[in-house]
């Protein structure tokens, strides 16, 4: 009988070892609405452990403007950026909003970062979208017919475009060198506050990305270590060890999300 039960219990630990697995490798949409700054707009997101992807909708003069939508979990929230592709800018992307925010009982509520403003975002059911595909690892538009973003992977670096609510800008850059056979990594940041600290300047090469373009790199000279997570239309960087202060001086640093800047021609 205890040799019965004992093939029970762990039988059931396997299951539950299985459903976990599967639940941490599944994507959680989200169809959210409301109002943010005075506009009403509607969100379709999908959530893959600490990055969320997806798009905003906004109806402007009869007319409906469609947004991408780039978030990473950071400092305990998810940091969102909504933005579009113009050719009247430098790099070619506008953001529409800053947000800092989390998923709570399926709502989301934050704060709209250029104002301070908080906003709650509610579920609906949306008659009109389009049937979901499920596809693993895969946000799929249901408004916008074969859109779709990897919530992990990438086609190979390129540039980066970053930019945050105070107006900081900068760039990073990932590109292959033949000769080594590894990538170089070069970032820029200004520093956060404008007239205090210095710039963030950095260039790390012999980077050796994994298959879904995720590494590790280290500054040396002063031991500030940080990941590169990749995903469609944009990257996050977090830190691993050591202060973004001691590289670069106070006010400064490279954490955050870069918007991928399409290539030309």
């Amino acid at each position: 009988m205890k040799r019965i039960l004992s093939i029970a219990a762990m039988l059931l630990i396997c299951a539950a070892a299985a459903l976990q697995a599967q639940t941490t490798n599944d994507i959680n949409y989200y169809f959210w609405q409301g109002k943010l700054e005075g506009h009403q707009v509607k969100m379709s997101c999908a959530v893959s452990g600490d990055v969320l992807t997806g798009e905003m909708f906004e109806t402007v003069d009869g007319e409906q403007r469609t947004y991408n939508v780039a978030g990473a979990l950071i400092d305990g929230m998810f940091d969102i950026k909504v933005y579009a592709y113009v050719d009247d800018t430098e790099f070619g992307i506008e953001h529409i909003f800053f947000l800092r925010a989390k998923i709570q009982g399926g709502k989301l509520k934050g704060i709209v970062q250029t104002s301070g403003k908080k906003f709650t975002l509610k579920t609906f059911a949306d008659p009109y979208a389009l049937p979901l595909n499920r596809e693993a690892g895969v946000y799929s538009s249901p408004y916008v017919e074969g859109k779709t973003f990897a919530l992990h992977g990438w086609d190979g670096g390129g540039s980066y475009y970053y930019e945050n609510a105070r107006h900081v800008e900068g760039e990073m850059t990932l590109f292959f060198d033949p000769d080594r056979e590894s990538f170089n990594l070069n970032i820029r940041r200004d520093a956060e506050a404008r007239g205090a600290g210095s710039d963030a300047l950095v260039s790390v090469g012999g980077i050796k990305p994994n298959q879904v373009g995720d590494f590790d790199a280290i500054i040396r000279s002063c031991g500030y270590s940080f990941t590169v997570s990749s995903h469609d239309h944009f990257i996050v960087i977090r830190t691993l060890a050591g202060k973004a202060s001691q590289c670069f001086g106070g006010g400064s640093g490279i954490v955050g999300i870069y918007i991928q800047v399409p290539a030309k021609g």
